[in-house]
This record gives structure tokens, C-alpha cells and sequence, in this order.
């Protein structure tokens, strides 16, 4: 007997696993989600059970079942009473279940206010807007430190000329220049927030690292090249995020991280995986803090130009900006248009698209030059200019500019190739705080290519054949530094 049981029980046993629970024996439905007498969404789903095979409609749209028997569909609700009929239709027997869902708008909350009211002044910063050290000028303006969104409050502490010292956070103050913000009305207070879950995804063409807030904060970046990572410190934020979404499809991110560096300061830390940046750019969408990091372009990956889009900067241009003159009279501005050409048809040659900031001898605004450049997503970006200054009777030279440690590299390997020419090492130039410099989104560099207030260097600079010699040696630098990228990135491959 006990072996009639063992073998029955073993037959069912191998039944159920080949074949699985036969859903079909059932002879009803039923509703597992969806049936709530009230909600506050419009996005609604209801979720059931039927015999496997049926054929089911919701509101007369017919929803998907599955293997198992269950079967779902999403309803958009509109406000007050919604009716909804889910028919099922098994083996030619027919059934119908109907209900109704109530969409009732949720209750605004009332705010939680402070019991001491603010007493202090607050603006808000305008598009463009930019945070300055300190109250220092030269001929450049102060120096600045990075752009940041608009939308964002900070309390006024005090004013110095052109600059409103504007808090950051408790420990935390920078400057901005006054026509960049607005004065908010008496009473409005600055903003604190705590910071929710990160999403950290591929765009297509760029990473994106999100930070949900809930409010605009100001906020502060650096890159770092030991470790490879880019630091945003959010200024007015507490950590409250215990999820953070990293999908494995990232191309230029390698992870992220964070730490709570003063009890209102949120850091965030971004390791990258490719060695040379190619642009990034802090912004806000909505109260989320966005961070996109653009992918190392194809081309790169062979070590050549052929294939980028390279933003080409002529200094200067137009009735009032000629730059410097040279004692014989020839205009700066007239000199970086014609390189710039020779630059522009260089690169061509060897398979590069050229974006022209300024094609003829117009006064284009700085803004716009960034816009222009923008716009057509440049993957990087040269300007040129002639210097001036120094001992007229000496030759002065050659030297190349950055601001972004990140594009150090780029700036040094122009130069090497510029001083072959046998003309004098005016220096690599660092922090420097020219206005097509600050960007962050693509790698950039101003080529100084000679002084012309130097007797010397004018007799070379105003020869077009020296002219385009330069330009040569600034697309051979340019090549030799593809070609170090593409070593960096075979490096990285074989980590």
C-alpha cells in the first residue's frame, strides 16, 4: 500500500513539473488590483486572473495574458467616477465583472514654515549666470569660477562694485556679477533640501547622472585627474538618498559616489572610465540636478581627426574690437581671420567638419561664440589671437591657454608642436580665465600665436607663409593628441 501511495504521489509530482498548473481547469476570474473605491492618480492598472486562453477586454480594449493566467491593462482615469467592465471569454462561456473607480485630485499639503520668519535678502540667478571668487579684476574680469543654472536662491551678504557676495551654504560664499540676478520679494527665504534616489543612464552620445532635489540649490565643480573623476558640491543639501539606479550600458561613467562633507553640503563624486574628458556640463532639469558627460567620440578610437566636429575661434572682428595693432598698423582681428582659414582648410583635409565662430569681420559677442559653438556640438574647440605687451625689441613668442585641468594635455601638446618652429616658449598658460575657455563642455584651448608689439615676432606674424606654418603645427598637435587618446583608451581596454 505504501508503494501504490509513493509511486501515485511521484507520477503527480512529475505531472505538475512537466506540464505545470493547468490554469485552463479554472472556471472563473478574478480582479488581484484595481478595484479601489478611490484613488489620487490618473494613471490606473488593473491586474487579474482567467483561465489561460481567454480572450479578456478592458473598456473594450483587449489586454494581454500571459502563460500563467494573469493578464493587465493601464486606464487613464478622469476625474470623479470611472466605470470599468473587464470581459472574459473562455471556451465560448462569457464573463463579465464591472466596477467603479472614483479619481479624486490629492489635498495640497500645507507648507511646514519656520516659526522665525527670514529678515534677509535673496536673488535669484538669470540665464548665463557665473560665480567669481572673489572681487579681484584684471583686464579679463575676476576670477571666475564656474557657470550655474538660473532659478537658483541664494542670500545677498553684501556688495562689492560690480559683485553681490551671494552664501552658498552655512560655511560657503562666493561672488556674481549683479546684472546676472534678480531681488526676490521680502520674506523669501533661501532654499534647503534634501537630496532622493540618483538615476545614472545612457543617453546615446552622453552619460547622464541625475539627482533628485527639491529645490534649486547652488552648486560648485571640479575635475580631478587622480582619481578620474569630476566633484559636484551641492550647497544646501542633506543626504536623504538610499537608492542609487547605475545601468550597465554607461560608456563613460565607471560609478558614482557620495558623501555628506558638511551637514549641508552633499558631495558628489563621478569616477569616469576613459582617461581624457570630452566635455561635461552641470545643469538643472526641473528641481533634479543633471550631470551629462559626453562619450569619447569614434574617432578617437583610431587617433584621428576625421570625423569630429572642431569649433574654429577667429579673436576679436568688427568696427570696435580690433585687438592689438602692430607698429606697421596691421590689426590683430585681421591676422586670427585669415589663420583661421588656413586652420579651418588644414582640417578639412584631413576629414574634420569646421564650425566657424566668426566667418567674417563682425563683432560676435563671447555668449554667442559659446552659443554657436553649442549649437553644433562641437568636440572641441581652438581659438586664435596674436598677444602684445613686453619689450618691443625682444622676440616674445608663442604660448597656448586652458583653464580646465582636463584639457591641460590638449593646450601642452599644440604648444610642443608650435615651438618647433623655432620661435620662443611663451609658456603654457593655466587657470586662465578667457571667456571661451570656461566651458566645460568640450575640450578648448586659445592659441597665442605671436606678439605684436614685438618687432621680431610682427616681421613672422604678418608673413601669411609663417601664418600657415603655425596653423600646420596647430593640426599636428591637435593629431599628436588623437593619437595619445587613442593610446589611453587601448591602456584602459586592457584593464
Amino acid at each position: 500500500m505504501k508503494k501504490s501511495i509513493s509511486l501515485i504521489t511521484i507520477a503527480l509530482i512529475l505531472s505538475f513539473t512537466l506540464t505545470g498548473f493547468d490554469l485552463s481547469a479554472q472556471e472563473s476570474f478574478k480582479i488581484v488590483r484595481g478595484k479601489q473605491d478611490t484613488v489620487y492618480t490618473a494613471q490606473h492598472f488593473i491586474v487579474g486572473v482567467a483561465p489561460a486562453g481567454s480572450l479578456i477586454t478592458v473598456n473594450g480594449t483587449p489586454a494581454k495574458q500571459y502563460k500563467t493566467g494573469s493578464f493587465g491593462a493601464e486606464l487613464k482615469l478622469v476625474q470623479g467616477d470611472n466605470t470599468v467592465n473587464v470581459n472574459v471569454l473562455t471556451g465560448g462561456k462569457e464573463s463579465t465583472e464591472t466596477f467603479n473607480v472614483f479619481f479624486k485630485l490629492p489635498v495640497a499639503q500645507p507648507a511646514i514654515t519656520d516659526t522665525v520668519p527670514f529678515s534677509g535678502k535673496v536673488v535669484v540667478t538669470k540665464e548665463g549666470a557665473y560665480l567669481n571668487y572673489g572681487v579681484g579684476q584684471d583686464r579679463l574680469g575676476g576670477a571666475k569660477g564656474n557657470y550655474i543654472a538660473e532659478g537658483i536662491r541664494m542670500e545677498l551678504l553684501d556688495s562689492a562694485q560690480a559683485l553681490y557676495k551671494v552664501r552658498l551654504s552655512e560655511n560657503s560664499y562666493a561672488f556674481i556679477p549683479k546684472f546676472l540676478v534678480n531681488h526676490e520679494p521680502a520674506g523669501t527665504k533661501p532654499p534647503f533640501s534634501l537630496t532622493s534616489s540618483w538615476s545614472v543612464s545612457n543617453a546615446g552620445n552622453t552619460d547622464v547622472v541625475r539627482v533628485a532635489l527639491e529645490k534649486r540649490l547652488p552648486y560648485t565643480f571640479f575635475k580631478e585627474m587622480e582619481p578620474n573623476r569630476i566633484v559636484i558640491d551641492i550647497h544646501g543639501a542633506a543626504c536623504n538618498s538610499n537608492w542609487i539606479t547605475q545601468y550597465l550600458n554607461l560608456k563613460m561613467v565607471d560609478y558614482v559616489d557620495y558623501d555628506q562633507i558638511a551637514p549641508d553640503v552633499f558631495r558628489v563624486y563621478i569616477y569616469l572610465r576613459d582617461e581624457f574628458c570630452w566635455g561635461y556640463k552641470v545643469d538643472y532639469s526641473g528641481t533634479s540636478l543633471v550631470v551629462t558627460i559626453k562619450h569619447t567620440p569614434a574617432p578617437a578610437y583610431k587617433g584621428a581627426l576625421a570625423g569630429l566636429t572642431i569649433g574654429v575661434d577667429a579673436g576679436h572682428g568688427g568696427p570696435t574690437s580690433h585687438g592689438a595693432v602692430s607698429p606697421s598698423g596691421v590689426r590683430e582681428k585681421d591676422l586670427n581671420l585669415a589663420m583661421t582659414y588656413m586652420l579651418k582648410a588644414e582640417l578639412e583635409k584631413r576629414g574634420a567638419k569646421v564650425v566657424l565662430s566668426r566667418p567674417d569681420d563682425n563683432d560676435v559677442a563671447m555668449s554667442q561664440r559659446i552659443k554657436i559653438f553649442e549649437n553644433a556640438n562641437v568636440d572641441m574647440m581652438v581659438s586664435v589671437h596674436c598677444n602684445a605687451g613686453g619689450n618691443p625689441l625682444r622676440p616674445m613668442g608663442t604660448s597656448t591657454y586652458y583653464k580646465h585641468i582636463e584639457y591641460r594635455e590638449l593646450a601642452k601638446t599644440v604648444l610642443e608642436r608650435l615651438v618647433e618652429l623655432d620661435v620662443n616658449n611663451f609658456g603654457l598658460i593655466g587657470n586662465f580665465n578667457f571667456s571661451l575657455n570656461s566651458p566645460t563642455y568640450w575640450p578648448n584651448i586659445l592659441v597665442e600665436t605671436m606678439f605684436m608689439s614685438s618687432l621680431p615676432d610682427e616681421e613672422l606674424i604678418s608673413d601669411p607663409m609663417f601664418q600657415r606654418m603655425m596653423m600646420n603645427k596647430t593640426v599636428k598637435g591637435l593629431e599628436d593628441y588623437m593619437k595619445k587618446v587613442k593610446t589611453s583608451l587601448k591602456r584602459g581596454s586592457k584593464r
